[in-house]
């Protein structure tokens, strides 16, 4: 039995990159951030977090509310900007967690306003190397479609920026919903 034909196993060298080509240079190394960020927790670990730092079981729900609107309605990457919160839990929230969002590591951006990040996700056990994955935005006419991998690495060596020959890993559904803002 033959294997099926890919044709990015064919692929010798990627060609010129067009005009209007824009690139990012990759990082040097990866840090892993201090604190951990809230954003991309599902609602029931944001509580938990928020009880593991000493807020109390009644106030939990409201305050997972709160944050939770502030992170995905309202966007906010600093916790000074959660106005409903009360000064002490942004103080003590500051202290433990960051809001920090996947880090762009390469961006690609095509004549046509296709745009294709390569994104690093933190490990989520400590001492894990990070994950990267691709996610590409295609824009149309009243719309537009953007891609996101749900697994880091490939085993093809195709053109794309993560075409390394590595072997996959299936992402988290909590790093596959964190949002990119910026």
């Amino acid at each position: 039995m033959t294997e099926p034909h890919h044709s990015c196993e064919t692929a010798a060298a990627a060609p010129p990159a067009p005009a209007g080509f824009v690139e990012k240079a990759p990082l040097e190394r990866y840090v892993p951030p201090a604190k951990p960020s809230l954003v991309g927790l599902s609602r029931a670990a944001l509580a938990e977090a928020l009880g593991g730092i000493g807020v109390p079981p009644a106030q939990r729900k409201m305050r997972v509310q709160q944050i939770w609107h502030w992170l995905y309605v309202r966007g906010v990457q600093d916790f000074d900007a959660m106005t409903s919160v009360s000064k002490e839990l942004r103080a003590l929230l500051d202290r433990h967690f960051t809001l920090a969002r996947p880090e762009v590591v390469a961006e690609q951006v095509s004549a046509d306003g296709t745009r294709k990040w390569l994104l690093r996700l933190p490990g989520e056990h400590a001492g894990e190397n990070p994950h990267e994955v691709e996610c590409v935005y295609i824009p149309e006419a009243g719309r537009g479609t953007l891609c996101l991998s749900s697994q880091a690495g490939c085993t093809r060596t195709c053109i794309g920026i993560l075409g390394n020959g590595s072997v996959p890993v299936s992402l988290p559904r909590r790093t596959v919903s964190s949002p990119r803002t910026g």
